[in-house]
């Protein structure tokens, strides 16, 4: 039974492209009835106040939460021996401060979004947004900020890719701002990484960044590199963070600017109301800003990869981006990019 795929009309701000629309020479398959989503809505759901924002349920309903599906979480490490993390570990990744592997997870920062992705479904705390995907955790940067380390960056991108990942959680950015003009800039900032980068998008690998903190029009280095790497876009993500109520731009949010196309928008939580998340030491506290943001997208990326096995990773993030609400105030491209993120739209058939 052949079923016909959707007009689609996206706003670019960047570029101005040809419209192309698709059609079908048969009439669709009846859509399936709603998807029971309130078995998933638990309290634990409900505390991780970026769920219901997202839709999360439908997605988890219609069978997409993480299971086989690896995601790299480049980062200050993990604290493996966390409930939380218990069967959420596929390799021990790699520790490039220490060189060994396994990882410490010293400044906590690792360990938070690891739980905003991935953390278990268990009735404590909260759960990840991709409750049954899996971590491959490297540490990199001696916890410093900022992040002037991009031999270890391409070395950990280069491990993880060939341990499985296909999906790389980046919550991070170098702090200068993007800009098509400064090419000597991202050549010195990655002269080894932008290759690897090049290599494993052309491979099928996708990148998600954050936009940054700095509460700018523009992202920083790294989420607004297609715009100067074409090649890249297909397998990246930028991420701008949003109040916990999905309502309003947080506090610390850059725009996604010139990363429009290849930009969504989740809530990142606002100063001292942030997303749950893990700590370090295993209890639960708020995290807010962009960093979480971009976790949380990188886990959407692995449970919809698990409600479409037959798809690439790109195809995925395609499919996400596309399906995400541009209505109201999420129109506004040049702030929200392609809009907020709706794992409903996304996970249907």
């Amino acid at each position: 039974m052949s079923r016909c795929t959707p007009f689609l009309l996206q706003r670019l701000v960047v570029f101005t492209l040809p419209l192309f629309l698709q059609g079908c020479a048969s009439a669709p398959a009846q859509m399936p009835a709603e998807p029971d989503t309130q078995r998933f809505e638990t309290p634990e759901y409900f505390r991780q106040k970026a769920l219901p924002i997202v839709k999360a349920s439908s997605l988890y309903a219609r069978g997409g939460t993480g299971q086989g599906v690896k995601v790299a979480l480049i980062d200050s490490g993990l604290n493996q021996a966390l409930p939380e993390f218990q069967g959420r570990v596929a390799d021990p990744g790699y520790d490039f401060v220490t060189q060994q592997p396994g990882t410490l997870d010293i400044k906590g920062h690792g360990t938070q979004m690891a739980g905003i992705l991935a953390a278990n479904k268990n009735d404590q705390g909260i759960h990840g947004i991709a409750f049954n995907a899996q971590l491959i955790p490297m540490r990199f940067g001696d916890d410093r900020e900022p992040f002037y380390f991009d031999g270890e960056i391409a070395q950990a991108w280069d491990l993880a890719f060939t341990q499985g990942a296909r999906i790389f959680s980046n919550s991070w950015a170098n702090p200068i701002e993007a800009n098509t003009n400064e090419v000597p800039v991202y050549e010195r900032l990655m002269g080894d990484a932008l290759g690897v980068a090049k290599r494993r998008v052309a491979e099928g690998a996708v990148f998600v960044f954050s936009t940054g903190n700095e509460v700018k029009r523009e992202p920083l280095a790294e989420p607004g590199l297609p715009a100067l790497v074409p090649e890249l876009e297909k397998g990246w993500i930028a991420v701008m963070a949003l109040k916990n109520d999905g309502m309003a731009i947080n506090l610390k949010s850059n725009y996604c600017g010139l990363a429009a196309r290849w930009c969504i928008a989740v809530p990142g939580g606002d100063g001292g109301a942030g997303l749950l998340t893990t700590h370090k030491d295993g209890s639960y506290g708020p995290t807010a800003g962009t960093s979480p943001a971009a976790a949380l997208v990188s886990g959407a990326l692995a449970a919809l990869q698990s409600r479409f096995p037959g798809m690439t990773p790109q195809q995925v993030r395609e499919r996400l981006l596309s399906t995400a609400n541009k209505t109201g105030i999420y129109a506004n491209s040049e702030a929200y990019g392609r809009g907020l993120m709706d794992l409903d739209a996304a996970s249907r058939p």
